[in-house]
């Protein structure tokens, strides 16, 4: 075990664990920079460390720590509305640096960009599984919600297609745009200065 990499993987999860704090609340589900983490992680990290440190992030907030958006923490965060997207973290990071993290190392930031926006797929597919099934199975504010802006926005009443709108397409552009690009940015300058 590197230890050189397991430090990096312990400040991955504290850089997640930060960027979960710049959030917005869209009702119940949080607009957060997490995904500059997770894609940060990947890029910088080889394959088995990337996922690990996505998973200390998770250990971290089930034993409490206070990292998951809005300062919380505890294990009702990972089994909450969000959760889904929360699990799929290692996955993602763990892909980013198999396939973004090389193209990245040859200075292709573009390719690199894309690459982590196609991969961040998982992410959306995990999170918005979770959350249909919050949607049918369990009464509450988020379901409350998720309906009403579906209702004024003219989206028929499907939990597919709420989840999809409230849990995806509204944070694709901040994700893609801002977060991806970022994390791509920041890893380049960090993998120039130390080559």
């Amino acid at each position: 075990m590197s230890t050189r990499e397991l430090v990096m993987a312990s400040l991955m999860a504290v850089i997640t664990g930060l960027s979960a704090q710049l959030c917005i609340y869209v009702g119940p589900v949080p607009y957060t920079f997490q995904n500059f983490g997770v894609m940060l992680s990947g890029l910088l990290l080889s394959p088995r460390y990337a996922c690990i440190s996505q998973l200390l992030y998770l250990l971290l907030i089930m034993i409490g720590a206070p990292l998951a958006a809005g300062f919380k923490g505890g294990m009702g965060v990972l089994v909450g509305p969000t959760a889904g997207y929360l699990w799929a973290f290692p996955i993602v990071s763990y892909m980013v640096s198999i396939f973004a993290r090389p193209i990245l190392r040859r200075g292709y930031k573009v390719s690199s960009w894309g690459v982590c926006t196609l991969v961040s797929i998982f992410i959306y597919a995990i999170g918005a599984s979770w959350l249909i099934l919050w949607l049918k199975w369990l009464d509450g504010g988020i379901k409350i919600w998720a309906y009403n802006v579906a209702r004024l926005l003219g989206i028929p009443s499907n939990d597919v297609l709420v989840a999809f709108f409230v849990g995806v397409l509204i944070f694709l552009p901040q994700d893609i745009l801002v977060d991806h690009v970022l994390a791509v940015v920041v890893a380049y300058k960090i993998i120039r200065r130390s080559s």
